[in-house]
Parts: C-alpha cells; structure tokens; sequence
C-alpha cells in the first residue's frame, strides 16, 4: 500500500523551505504533478534540466520554487543590483503569468525582489524601476531583455548585474530557437536549453 505521503512536496529527496511550503498550502498545491517531481529535486541539486511537457502540467512551478531555494541557499546575499535568475520566455503573456507566479511565492520572502521585462511597457519606466527597485529575479521577453542590455548609456548595467547568475531558464526554449533568439544570445549548438 503506497504511504500517504507519497507524491506529496514534502516527500520530496530535497527538503523544501517552509515559507514555500506554506505557499503550496495556501495555494492547495499538496502533490506534485510528474514534471515537478522530476524536475524540482535536480534543479534544487544545482543540475541542469530540461524538461518538456504539455500546458497545465505544472512547468512553472518546476522551476520558480527551484529558483527561490537556490537563491536561499547563495552564501551572499544578493544586491540590490544583482540578478540571481533570469527567466527568458517568448511571450509578454506568458512573461506575465510566470511573474504572477514568482509574486506569490516571493511575499514570504521580502529578501528579493523581481521585475518583469516585457514589450509594451515603457523602456525607459523599465530602466527606471530597475535601477530604483533592483531585480534579483528578472523575468522577461528577448526583445526587451536584449534593449535593456543596451541601455548603459542611461545608467543601466544589466551586463555586470548578471555576471553572478545562477539560475538561467529559457522557458519553451524551443520556441525561443525558432524567433531567432539563437543568434541573438549566442547560444550555439550543443547548448541545453
């Protein structure tokens, strides 16, 4: 008979903050669906995953509550200027909902901060916000993440503020690849995504 524990976050390999487990409890998140299990206890390992798996199964979960534990367990504490993760998604939509998901979680943790990157918006309200607020978590579009990092004449130095990233996640990097964001960020082949 299967314990009744099983499936659930806390029967994870990986021991889990509380402030996120309160979170999955507010939220009624008891069990994990197969890609977060798969995925989270090797992401919160520091190992590089790639997971592919239909809308609704819970991808962004797989990879906000990893990023929250990485950011915890740093041995620094992150600046204001510093980004820790950078989430790279295709679309201003999906941008929008992973950000919603990271505002959740994050009130238990005031530590760090986030900053949504998006067409849209106004650039320089952009440059402005993150120079006033910070982003230790930046999520954004390749459109305008490419434009912030060429904003250092206004005072923004998004090159030197990524120079210490742990976590990098190219949501649906397959199509990512296929808006030509290759050839924008380098990324060659044989690079995991």
């Amino acid at each position: 008979m299967a314990s009744s524990t099983e499936g659930t976050w806390e029967s994870l390999p990986v021991k889990l903050h509380e402030g996120i487990l309160e979170t999955l409890r507010e939220l009624r998140f008891t069990h994990m669906t197969p890609v977060q299990a798969a995925c989270v206890p090797l992401f919160v390992s520091n190992k590089d995953v790639a997971a592919e798996a239909v809308t609704g199964s819970g991808k962004t979960l797989a990879f906000v509550i990893p990023i929250i534990e990485l950011l915890l367990k740093r041995e620094e504490k992150l600046k204001k200027m510093q980004v820790g993760a950078l989430v790279i998604t295709p679309t201003r939509e999906l941008a929008l909902q992973i950000s919603e998901v990271m505002e959740t979680f994050l009130r238990r943790f005031p530590e760090f901060t986030q900053i949504l990157l998006v067409g849209g918006s106004n650039p320089a309200e952009d440059v402005d916000r993150l120079k006033d607020r910070g982003g230790n978590i930046v999520i954004a579009t390749p459109g305008r993440l490419e434009d912030m990092f060429r904003r250092k004449s206004e005072g923004l130095d998004l090159a030197s503020a990524v120079r210490g990233l742990d976590v990098l996640v190219l949501d649906e990097a397959d199509r990512l690849l296929d808006m030509g964001f290759e050839s924008r960020c380098g990324v060659g082949s044989g690079a995991a995504a």
